[in-house]
């Protein structure tokens, strides 16, 4: 990665990216700046599973909305490395495969690779790149993450803890607190509420 800095096919690269992204988008070139990899995943949206074009630089992850494939984008995200955390997801049974969390302070969200291998690569490039961001710059990595937000209809079972098997009367309602965990899984109150909101959910269907 070092070898390319300040190399004009780095910089073509970048340009290149800024332009798909044309007014829409932030200037990405930035001096010691380097591209390491591009590539699509299908990122875990509100509503569904949404491609989405991603872009690894040595010292920030860049993604947005595919308009036309490799021509033009919009909706730019950009995230800086030293708050990044990945969590690794394993397939649930589901359907969705070859998954992991990229956890932030501000944003945290699922995404899967089209193959194992695919994830593989990037979760160790996207490792490798945050440790040298962190090492280079001296700053201490982001401890505190915001909560993953899944649809009901694609969650099994809590983003969280992996464990726990969502139903009717175990609802996806969890946080990354402990005490909330408690409260949720043993307090009388919450059950009984749960079971009323059954009760009216039958009477209304």
């Amino acid at each position: 990665v070092d070898s390319l800095v300040n190399t004009r096919a780095n910089a073509k690269r970048i340009a290149n990216i800024e332009n798909c992204f044309g007014s829409s988008g932030q200037p990405l070139a930035s001096h010691g700046r380097v591209l390491v990899g591009e590539g699509v995943l299908t990122k875990m949206c509100r509503k569904k599973q949404k491609p989405r074009q991603f872009f690894l630089f040595n010292d920030i992850l860049v993604y947005g909305n595919i308009l036309i494939n490799k021509k033009k984008y919009n909706k730019q995200h950009i995230i800086p490395l030293e708050e990044v955390k990945l969590d690794n997801l394993g397939d649930d049974g589901t359907g969705l495969k070859n998954g992991w969390l990229i956890r932030t302070p501000t944003k945290s969200f699922a995404v899967y690779a089209a193959t194992a291998t695919e994830k593989t690569e990037w979760m160790a490039h996207i490792n490798k790149c945050v440790e040298d961001t962190i090492r280079k710059t001296g700053k201490y990595p982001t401890k505190e993450h915001a909560a993953v937000w899944v649809p009901d209809a694609e969650a099994g079972y809590c983003m969280h803890c992996r464990k726990t098997q969502f139903t009717m009367l175990n609802r996806r309602v969890r946080s990354d607190s402990f005490v909330n965990h408690l409260l949720l899984q043993y307090s009388p109150l919450y059950k009984w509420v749960a079971g009323l909101m059954v009760l009216l959910w039958v009477f209304v269907s």
